[in-house]
C-alpha cells in the first residue's frame, strides 16, 4: 500500500509586518498540509510582487537579484529535503526548515571535547598527568584566539592544516622559551 505524501514550497510576502508598503519576503514549507515559515531577510514591495509567480514583477528595479536569491533558496529547500530522504529520516517541514538553518544537528566544538575529556580523566589520571591536559587547554584556547579570533571551533572545522599549524605555534612557543 502506498501513500502519497505532500512537499512544496512557496514565497510570499508577510503583509501583516508591511511598513512603508515594503514587506518581508518569507519561504513556506509545507509537508502532508504541516508548515513551517523561514523569513528570507528580503523586503520587497506590495505593488512589485506578483503572487501569481510568487516572485517580484520582472520590470521593478531590484528583482532580478531577488528572483535569483528565491531561485537559490528554492534550490537549498529541495536539496535539505533530498538529504533527508537519503539518510532515511524522518521527513515534516520543521525538519527541512532545521537542516537549512543549519540547526538539526548539535555541532560538537573541540573545547566541548577537551571539558569532556578532562571532567572524565579526573578519576583515571593522576594529578600530575591531568595538569598537562589543563596546560595543553590552555595553549589551545591561546592559539584559537590568536589564529581564528574566536573562542572555540567546530570538529567539522578542523583539518590537517589547523593541526599543524597548532603544532607549529606550540614548538614556537617552546623554543621561544629556550626549553626546546
Amino acid at each position: 500500500m502506498r501513500t502519497s505524501k505532500t512537499f512544496s514550497i512557496h514565497f510570499w510576502l508577510n503583509t501583516s509586518k508591511k511598513k512603508n508598503g515594503i514587506a518581508p519576503v518569507y519561504a513556506r514549507i509545507t509537508v502532508n498540509g504541516k508548515r513551517a515559515e523561514i523569513s528570507l531577510k528580503r523586503y520587497q514591495s506590495v505593488t512589485s510582487w506578483a503572487p501569481q509567480t510568487k516572485r517580484a514583477k520582472p520590470r521593478t528595479p531590484n528583482a532580478p537579484a531577488l528572483n535569483a536569491y528565491l531561485d537559490q533558496v528554492y534550490a537549498d529547500l529541495l536539496a535539505c529535503h533530498k538529504q533527508l530522504l537519503s539518510e532515511f529520516k524522518l521527513i515534516t517541514a520543521q525538519a527541512i526548515k532545521a537542516r537549512y538553518l543549519g540547526e538539526d544537528e548539535h555541532q560538537k566544538s573541540l573545547l566541548d571535547l577537551v571539558d569532556y575529556h578532562n571532567a572524565n580523566m579526573k578519576t583515571v589520571l593522576k594529578f600530575g598527568t591531568l595538569k598537562n591536559y589543563f596546560t595543553t587547554e590552555r595553549y589551545l584556547k591561546r592559539f584559537l584566539k590568536a589564529k581564528t579570533k574566536s573562542s572555540d571551533i567546530y570538529l567539522k572545522q578542523l583539518s590537517y592544516g589547523f593541526i599543524i599549524d597548532f603544532e607549529q605555534y606550540f614548538l614556537s612557543l617552546f623554543s621561544f622559551q629556550g626549553i626546546i
